[in-house]
């Protein structure tokens, strides 16, 4: 459990706004850029209990908007 917490806590420190993730794709010179959200996570479920406010705070702060996507990008070749 504590294991899972921290990787959790890592995870959501470290994310991005999915319009800043989008830029910096785009500057790295990625075209075709999809986002394809597969699971929204509400902070109740996920911190609840176990985790106390180690977990429950940084979802909170996000206001509930915590997903899990597929990124799909092409980087084209060059000449």
């Amino acid at each position: 459990m504590r294991a899972d917490t921290e990787s959790w806590v890592g995870c959501v420190a470290g994310a991005l706004e999915d319009t800043e993730y989008r830029e910096l794709l785009s500057e790295a010179g990625f075209e075709g850029i999809d986002l394809e959200v597969t699971r929204v996570y509400d902070p109740e479920q996920v911190g609840g209990g176990c985790c106390g406010s180690e977990l429950t705070t940084p979802l909170n702060a996000a206001e509930g908007r915590i997903v899990s996507a597929f990124v799909r990008a092409c980087k084209p070749a060059t000449a």
